[in-house]
């Protein structure tokens, strides 16, 4: 299973959006993130896809150059104030490492991460030492869920045999360690 496939078993992932409301300025299409209190263009973040809030529900689309989102109902033009989100991105280093894991060792990770109030999308660093073939070492993922930091090393070996163990400290000083899945 690729990584796209294995994203979309786990949707709903705590903050995997990134919300706000467009508008209509200057002949163009705005999005204003609530979270950042930032301003960008909607149609260079667009591009995997935008959701729009209608009618109490969330519709997938993709986004139209004049200010619409052609969803599987039809195409809707945007109003100024609609609200819309889109998924956030990973890092290639982080997508690149999720995807090395195999689907076992991905799903009970996701579970161990969540369980500890962490959610993929808290990502904020990933170094990925199979990016560089090594065969075996040690990966570090910083999370940040905005009420605690979780700091993973990410012991592996890759050969004959597979092999990872996860260990997890916040910043409280607690630690768990996740051992051999997958």
């Amino acid at each position: 299973m690729n990584i796209e496939e294995r994203l979309q078993c786990i949707v709903e992932q705590p903050r995997a959006y990134v919300y706000g409301t467009v508008e209509f300025v200057n002949d163009e299409w705005i999005f204003f993130d609530e979270e950042e209190e930032e301003a960008s263009l909607v149609e260079e973040i667009a591009e995997q896809g935008i959701e729009w809030f209608h009618c109490g529900h969330w519709l997938s689309g993709q986004w139209q150059d004049q200010g619409a989102v052609a969803t599987d109902l039809g195409v809707f033009p945007l109003e100024n104030g609609d609200r819309i989100r889109f998924r956030k991105r990973l890092t290639y280093a982080y997508q690149q490492w999720l995807a090395a894991l195999s689907d076992s060792t991905f799903f009970q990770f996701v579970q161990w991460l969540n369980s500890l109030g962490f959610s993929l999308y808290d990502c904020l660093y990933c170094y990925n030492g199979l990016l560089f073939a090594k065969s075996s070492g040690v990966n570090f993922i910083i999370y940040d869920n905005t009420e605690q930091i979780g700091s993973i090393h990410h012991y592996y070996e890759r050969g004959r045999a597979s092999s990872d163990r996860f260990e997890i400290t916040l910043n409280s000083g607690e630690r768990a360690i996740c051992a051999q899945i997958g």
